[in-house]
């Protein structure tokens, strides 16, 4: 029997990618505090991603809804990300808030996201 049949998968070349961090918050009510939310230590998971800016192309594809002069894009090869989650990138020592998912139209790890910069404009 032959080798298995493997398609190409798009993938970010590995020189572009670099260590980032998905920033993990939670915590728990607390019935010795009279029920108050008690948040925990934030956890980091750390993934391989790239930040790059956004096209027209990108924009013209999928608009999500506002996008300002600090919306940008996530990269990453797999590492599934939510809208609202916050993305630390050491490298510039930038932190992102997901806003929103770009799709792709074929089935492959890489995964692309819109994100803006914590502390920048507000959404109109």
């Amino acid at each position: 029997m032959g080798t298995p049949f493997k398609m190409a998968q798009p993938m970010i070349p590995g020189g572009l990618l670099h260590q980032m961090f998905e920033m993990e918050t939670g915590g728990a009510i607390d019935q010795e505090k009279g029920g108050q939310w008690v948040p925990t230590a934030p956890g980091e998971i750390p993934f391989q991603g790239a930040v790059l800016p956004v096209s027209d192309k990108d924009l013209r594809r999928e608009f999500t809804g506002t996008v300002t002069d600090i919306t940008e894009k996530v990269y990453t090869n797999g590492h599934t990300l939510k809208v609202g989650a916050q993305v630390y990138d050491p490298d510039t020592k930038i932190t992102y808030t997901v806003t929103g998912e770009l799709g792709h139209n074929s089935i492959h790890p890489m995964k692309r996201y819109l994100v803006e910069a914590r502390g920048g404009a507000s959404p109109k």
